[in-house]
């Protein structure tokens, strides 16, 4: 088989892997299927915390394991294809170049996870030498990887992630009892950790869930993000809505919504940077997150209580649990209040669009501008039901 037409099966393939949506002259793109002349670009954060467009490469699609949701499990008849080191340099060079871009480059299983693992340390060292390829570099390697692997991939890359896929070992055991959840997955993401706190890995680790394959409630996801976060200093987790595929043991599995994985997203997002906790967000009481609200603004329409707050006397804490603002948005508001009271919403016309939500949870020097709780309610009950968009890989 050519390079050329590896290449058309090996990188439709990747976008299997979580990215976010990147932005070029100010449109913005959604990670998407593509032939490798139109290389599928995503965005992730590089080790300044810059968010930079990725080139997505799997090097191979051959995989011995039989996960019933995967499209390259071992009993489907797809198109395979493995790339060798010199292949994947002699590829993804020209792309890198021409898009200004970082690498995450993954991999089924062919043989074994050690075989898989070091194709893939193989050709970042290529890379890093070779060819003196310098940027963004992001492994993702199979469970079951050795510490030695993972200490030689850590040594050549700013980001190492493995896919965690599912909430807890239960869940693991029910869909796919052959992977070992504690042994082959959370230890080697301790490992990942440890080199990360040893000084590699400048953008840290990764994991990504597969939303609905194991039948988890958003409760069951969310409080194991916040352990990862906490315990594994995991920084960046993925949500992949499941989706059906023809040939697998799952293929009659009703599909998981797009917007599900939003407001997973979105929800991790109060986690990691609002100082909310996972209880707060989803409960034994309610273990599902609205797909018709954000999670904050469902927060603080279960919380009449909270508000509305006083704009001018509140910590920043207490304003960043306002609908609409943000770290970015609190810091502008504690700015203004240095330069005098904010009376009227005029005065909030800084935070833009998002100062329209804003008026509905606050006071101006003890006057209420917006709409009342149970009008709130009852307008938010009358939203159309949210229409899911098509995923294009």
């Amino acid at each position: 088989m050519d390079l050329e037409r590896k290449l058309d099966i090996l990188a439709p393939a990747a976008g299997y892997e979580a990215c976010d949506t990147h932005s070029v002259a100010g449109r913005r793109y959604q990670s998407k299927k593509a032939s490798w002349s139109n290389a599928p670009l995503g965005t992730e954060a590089d080790a300044k915390g810059k968010p930079r467009p990725v080139v997505r490469l799997l090097m191979s699609a051959e995989c011995v394991h039989s996960c019933p949701y995967c499209p390259l499990q071992s009993g489907r008849d797809v198109p395979r294809a493995t790339l060798t080191p010199d292949e994947v340099a002699k590829s993804v060079m020209p792309q890198l170049r021409r898009h200004d871009a970082g690498l995450l480059l993954s991999t089924a299983v062919a043989d074994s996870a050690e075989q898989a693992a070091t194709g893939l340390v193989d050709s970042a060292v290529l890379l890093r030498t070779t060819h003196s390829y310098a940027g963004y570099l992001h492994l993702k390697l199979p469970p079951g990887v050795s510490h030695a692997l993972i200490e030689a991939a850590a040594r050549v890359s700013d980001r190492l992630s493995l896919n965690i896929e599912v909430p807890s070992a239960a869940h693991q055991a029910a869909i796919d009892p052959s992977r070992d959840w504690h042994r082959d997955v959370i230890a080697r993401l301790a490992w990942m950790r440890d080199f990360q706190q040893a000084g590699f890995l400048k953008a840290g680790i990764a994991t990504q869930f597969v939303v609905g394959a194991a039948g988890e409630d958003d409760k069951a996801l969310l409080d194991a993000t916040a352990w990862l976060h906490r315990e594994l200093a995991v920084r960046r987790v993925y949500y992949a809505p499941f989706q059906p595929i023809a040939g697998t043991p799952m293929a009659e599995q009703r599909a998981t919504p797009a917007v599900r994985g939003l407001r997973l997203t979105q929800a991790d997002w109060l986690l990691r940077h609002y100082g909310f906790a996972s209880d707060e967000i989803v409960g034994a009481d309610q273990p599902l997150l609205s797909l018709y609200n954000d999670p904050k603004l469902d927060w603080a329409l279960r919380h009449p209580e909270y508000f509305p707050i006083e704009i001018n006397t509140a910590a920043p804490e207490q304003l960043l649990r306002i609908p609409g603002v943000g770290p970015l948005g609190v810091k502008r508001l504690m700015r203004m209040r240095t330069l005098g009271r904010l009376r009227e919403p005029a005065h909030i016309a800084i935070l833009g669009a998002a100062s329209r939500r804003v008026v509905d949870f606050v006071l101006f020097d003890g006057v209420f501008f917006g709409t009342g709780h149970t009008m709130r309610q009852a307008r938010i009950a009358s939203l159309r039901p949210v229409a899911d968009q098509l995923r294009l890989w």
